[in-house]
């Protein structure tokens, strides 16, 4: 499909969950060529999928690789739009045989400013692969795509290393004022008894009004205990 022309990204696949992941892909070169382009086009896709990466394919350097003719593309402050001026910064083009033909430098950015970019994007949710060739950013796309069809308890990556984050509720005010409660006059009223007395009683004034039969219609809770519990809250049954 002409996914760019529907303001989708280079590559879209769903996941065993249903979840949409789409790649966008970009030589070295084209991305430090023009990296406003570039993130411009990561702004139009970004609403299209639920997770958002980033291919960049050759070689970025801070630093000249020797042995390569390189191809001067720096450019003056006139021409320069968001972007300030910097060292220069080299990228090559890998051909899938190895070998290196030439390379391009550029100043518009540098390198500092290319390594803050790809973390911000990280901070947005755009995580960036870096990749040689052509054929290793398919093996890429292909490992993500066939890992992402397997179901959540078939991975165990670091799964002996981190442990799960667990999520706390936290309590309702009306059960932690019963546990107090309990814990001030020797109800002996757990948590369990509290949240069932939470449930049929909208607050301490909504149960300190009622009977002890009504009080007993909860599971668990007998007639000395809720006379115990009327005794706590007014004073008498």
């Amino acid at each position: 499909m002409p996914l760019n022309n529907q303001h989708m990204s280079d590559y879209y696949f769903s996941n065993y969950r249903g979840q949409r992941f789409q790649f966008s892909r970009k030589q070295a070169g084209e991305l430090i060529g023009n990296i406003d382009e570039a993130e411009d086009q990561l702004r139009d896709y970004y609403e299209q999928a639920d997770e958002n990466f980033q291919i960049v394919e050759g070689i970025i350097s801070p630093v000249k690789l020797h042995s390569f003719p390189i191809s001067d593309h720096s450019q003056t402050t006139d021409k320069v739009s968001t972007r300030e001026l910097g060292a220069n910064i080299y990228c090559y083009q890998v051909h899938p045989g190895g070998h290196i033909e030439r390379g391009h430098s550029f100043s518009a950015i540098s390198a500092t400013v290319y390594y803050a970019w790809r973390h911000r994007l990280a901070q947005c949710g755009i995580v960036t692969y870096e990749t040689i060739t052509w054929t290793e950013t398919a093996k890429l796309l292909s490992a993500i795509y066939h890992n992402e069809q397997k179901p959540p308890e078939e991975h165990s990556t670091l799964k002996r290393i981190i442990k799960p984050r667990l999520h706390i509720e936290d309590q309702d005010p009306f059960t932690k004022a019963l546990l107090f409660l309990s814990s001030a006059y020797k109800l002996d009223i757990g948590e369990v008894r509290a949240k069932a007395i939470a449930d049929k009683f909208v607050n301490l004034f909504d149960l300190a009004t009622s009977g002890v039969s009504t009080i007993t219609e909860i599971e668990g809770i007998g007639k000395k205990t809720a006379e115990k519990i009327l005794i706590a809250l007014r004073g008498e049954v």
